[in-house]
């Protein structure tokens, strides 16, 4: 199920308002003071007193403890561990509602013409005539590495930036996940062409037919997202139709 708009404003606004109590929370223990003071009402309630002590007794009485009382201790190292803390935990809820915002965008939004393209060119890459020449046409080794290649080349036709940090292969496996394809086949069939390229065994046919395996289950999965994919676009297009009820002039 896709999230709306709605309710990830809702979810937004709840983290903002558990961020303003903690906030608050966080302020009052640092500047020493609770948050709800006494009452200021000027009534005070009839108490009899003893009589004052003379002056000599009240100094005596008054500066005994005052020696002994140890200097006041600075607050100041748990003052800027607090502030520390609530800085992390704004940090944290930033993130989560950046990466809210995000999915309520993507969830909401078609796709667009690169993306369609994209789409389009992986599912090419691992379809039926990619699969057909690698069981039937060359050695195991080459046929191994082509069912890789093949979608690497897809993603580099599909004109995305390259990344000085990111090998082609580490490009492709990040381009498959974010189409929700299986992350056990794409690393079956990554691990079975780095084997069959860089390795100096021989490549046999069981590990053939297990690359081609897994990048038909890639295909599988690319085509289960490409078929809701146009579900979503057709029932998007439904909502934004007219009524049946409304009239030729517009009126209902």
């Amino acid at each position: 199920m896709r999230r709306g708009t709605g309710s990830t404003s809702g979810v937004v606004l709840a983290v903002l308002a558990a961020v303003a109590g903690l906030s608050l929370l966080l302020w009052s223990s640092s500047s020493g003071g609770p948050l709800l003071g006494p009452p200021t009402g000027t009534w005070e309630p009839e108490i009899d007193l003893p009589p004052p002590l003379p002056v000599a007794e009240q100094t005596a009485a008054t500066a005994a403890p005052s020696e002994s009382r140890p200097p006041p201790q600075e607050g100041w190292p748990v003052d800027w561990l607090l502030v520390g803390a609530l800085l992390l935990v704004v940090v944290v809820v930033l993130l989560v509602v950046r990466a809210l915002l995000a999915r309520g965008r993507g969830d909401d939004e078609p796709l667009g013409m690169e993306e369609d393209e994209e789409l389009a060119a992986l599912l090419e890459a691992s379809g039926d005539d990619v699969r057909y020449r690698a069981l039937a046409e060359g050695d195991p080794r080459n046929a191994v590495v082509a069912c890789w290649v093949a979608l690497e080349e897809a993603v580099r036709r599909s004109g995305l930036p390259d990344n000085p940090a990111e090998t082609a292969s580490e490009l492709t496996r990040r381009v498959l996940g974010r189409w929700q394809v299986d992350e056990t086949s794409i690393r079956t069939l990554s691990e079975a062409y780095r084997e069959a390229r860089f390795s100096r065994h021989p490549v046999s046919e069981q590990q053939r037919e297990q690359a081609v395996a897994a990048l038909d289950r890639i295909h599988d999965d690319l085509r289960r997202r490409a078929l809701a994919e146009q579900e979503r676009a057709r029932e998007q297009a439904a909502a934004r139709a007219p009524s049946d009820g409304e009239g030729e002039g517009g009126q209902p």
